[in-house]
């Protein structure tokens, strides 16, 4: 059995709350993000739970009302918990529950408060507690994008000022709430002479920190001056150069003032040290010592070669200039060959090396595609004509719908040259002459097929019937009928190795959309993943019966209830994809005091998992999670063992909640 001392050294860094944490002053808590409890150790057996519990309580971070009546019965249960608490974070007001929580924690010595304090926070707890403790570190945030003016901040602000000038006898080091914007706001610059004014009778204060400036010291920063017993201003953040000046014209701020600077490129350097920078590398102790001389030709040729594939490996093309030996050229060039960017200024240096050196051209695996028209389009075949591994060939943007395209007769050298290696095609389409289902199935390795048709005049026959035999993913941008009749009338269902699983079309006209519905009746049942067009429904089909495997549906905008119609359950669904699910139609119904209850009938969709929303991210505040419907959703959908992700991926975990809002 492990001694009570060493058994606290092992726990305390799964326990223990960093201090950058606690003092974070960002506009997004850190405590934000939802993180499993670490009280869960405390439950391992009784050792641990009498080591871990004043370890557990040192820091309470407290984020919304539910917290601080959890916490409340705690200490009225086990009031000696509350004196293990030494930091205390409270990010909102929280009601009557602070004084109980106050009144327990008389060892408080780092408190952190939030000014953005809203008409339906309740202030009166901490009111009450807060002359109740003694500490010697204050930190205060407000975080409201524009001056709050209510009962409860005005009392909870009374009585901050009262502790600091009367009440707390240790205060030391207080945080401003107030920096960056407060020279342009005049309600700003008044809380902020009137916090002041208050610190300015605190005998035992020695420290302000603050927020960075925006181009000039505010005004407030000089009346910190006149603090009699203050000895050190710190800003937080770096400041640029520009805003030293205001602080080292003043003698009496500049002795008072400490800070960091930010550099051009970031770096951080303390303005109170001289910086002296100096080469980190020596000069070599033998400057004629030559690599591997020793070594035979194949073996310093095979080493120097992996040696500059990985330090060569880089996108953009490097200029002939660069200064290697003709030995490192000779051995280095083919790297520079595998991954290609064709721009204007380096097409003519690629195609002089492809004549020299026809052999370079095998090397080529990626090309980026041109951005512009300057490319010679004999200089572009030519190129295409060498590069017969090519595996890859997209924009340096993954925007399609920009640059000038490929015409056809570019398109067919690829095809006939790289159509047995080349998985990756993404380009503009700017054919003038018929394209048959019989050239694309030229590709015969290609996996991933992304077209973009600017225009509607391009000539497609659709009645041949070859196929790409290892399409994964399928993407057609623009309106083009006769384009999408190729891929409609196209045998791949026989070929396909990995079904196609992403189809998009830009959908403008009613025939788009038969032809859209036509290609998932053709190929519906080998798809995966589909792209709805938010008009679908106006043909009277059902995407998902057509799709009987589909693994993932996704809507461009908002979710559609009326989309996700099915004859029969869907066994295969697991993801549905939107930019946000509260501006649909027929499956939501909002009821009173911001509760949304979420119509969705699971048992058609016993596979489904997630609902993944790519144009929303979880609120941080407790004030904006009680006015999400998108929380609401989530907490109904969890029961039925579907999470609501959002855009960063997160899935949306139920907070802890008052027995008043359970009941509700």
């Amino acid at each position: 059995m492990l001694p009570d001392e060493i058994l606290s050294e092992i726990l305390s860094p799964a326990l223990k709350v960093p201090d950058d944490l606690f003092s974070d002053t960002s506009y997004v808590s850190p405590f934000a993000t939802y993180a499993p409890s670490t009280s869960v150790y405390l439950l391992v057996c009784k050792d641990w739970l009498r080591v871990a519990t004043p370890l557990l309580y040192s820091v309470v971070v407290l984020r919304s009302k539910a917290q601080a009546n959890a916490l409340e019965k705690v200490f009225r249960k086990n009031a000696e918990f509350g004196r293990f608490v030494r930091k205390l974070r409270v990010e909102g007001g929280y009601g009557s529950a602070m004084h109980t929580i106050l009144q327990a924690t008389p060892n408080v010595t780092h408190l952190f408060l939030s000014l953005a304090i809203w008409s339906s926070d309740t202030t009166t707890g901490l009111c009450k507690g807060l002359p109740l403790i003694q500490p010697n570190h204050v930190i205060t945030v407000d975080h409201s994008r524009k001056p709050l003016k209510n009962r409860s901040l005005d009392e909870l602000t009374k009585v901050l000022f009262s502790c600091i000038r009367t009440k707390w006898n240790s205060l030391e080091t207080f945080g401003f709430p107030y920096g960056e914007d407060a020279t342009y706001n005049d309600t700003r610059d008044a809380q902020a002479e009137a916090l002041v004014q208050a610190l300015a009778q605190c005998l035992t204060l020695r420290t302000v920190t603050t927020a960075k400036t925006l181009g000039c010291v505010p005004r407030f920063i000089y009346q910190l001056c006149d603090i009699p017993f203050l000895k050190t201003i710190q800003f937080t953040e770096p400041l640029h150069l520009r805003d030293v000046k205001d602080i080292t014209s003043n003698p009496k701020l500049e002795n008072l003032v400490r800070y960091t600077t930010k550099e051009l490129f970031g770096h951080g350097i303390n303005s109170t040290e001289p910086t002296d920078f100096s080469p980190g590398i020596l000069p070599s102790l033998n400057p004629s010592f030559v690599p591997l001389e020793s070594a035979s030709n194949e073996t310093r040729d095979s080493i120097w070669q992996k040696i500059l594939f990985f330090a060569m490996y880089v996108e953009e093309l490097r200029d002939r200039a660069f200064p290697l030996s003709q030995y490192f050229h000779r051995m280095g060039l083919p790297n520079l060959f595998d991954s290609l960017n064709i721009t204007t200024s380096s097409t003519l240096w690629i195609v002089k090396h492809l004549k020299d050196r026809p052999s370079l051209g095998s090397h080529i695996r990626i090309i980026f595609m041109p951005s512009t028209h300057n490319i010679p389009p004999d200089f572009l075949r030519t190129i295409l004509f060498s590069a017969t591994n090519l595996q890859r060939f997209y924009p340096r943007r993954l925007n399609i719908g920009f640059g000038p395209g490929l015409s056809i007769d570019t398109l067919e050298v690829l095809a006939n040259n790289a159509g047995s290696s080349l998985q990756e095609l993404y380009t503009v389409v700017r054919a003038s002459t018929m394209l048959t289902s019989t050239f694309f199935a030229k590709f015969k390795a290609l996996r991933i097929l992304d077209l973009y048709f600017p225009t509607t005049d391009q000539r497609m026959s659709p009645t041949t019937s070859s196929a790409m035999e290892s399409l994964h993913t399928f993407r057609l941008h623009g309106f083009n009928s006769s384009a999408l009749e190729i891929f409609i009338n196209m045998r791949l269902i026989p070929f396909i190795r990995i079904f196609s699983y992403y189809f998009l079309l830009l959908m403008r006209a009613t025939l788009g959309l038969t032809l859209y519905t036509l290609f998932l009746e053709a190929h519906g049942r080998h798809l995966l993943h589909i792209i709805l067009p938010s008009n679908f429904g106006n043909t009277g089909a059902r995407a998902l019966d057509l799709c009987p495997n589909l693994q993932t549906i996704e809507f461009p905008r908002h979710y559609q209830s009326s989309l996700m119609a099915c004859g029969t359950p869907h066994h295969s669904l697991t993801k549905v994809i939107a930019e946000n699910l509260v501006e649909s139609v027929s499956s939501l119904s909002f009821h009173g005091d911001d509760k949304t209850e979420f119509e969705f009938d699971n048992t058609m969709f016993p596979a489904l998992l997630e609902m993944h929303l790519t144009g929303f991210q979880w609120p941080a505040t407790e004030r904006e999670i009680n006015k999400s419907k998108n929380v609401g959703i989530a907490e109904s959908l969890l029961p039925k063992g579907i999470k609501v992700t959002d855009s960063m991926g997160r899935h949306w975990t139920p907070r802890v909640k008052s027995s008043r809002a359970r009941k509700g």
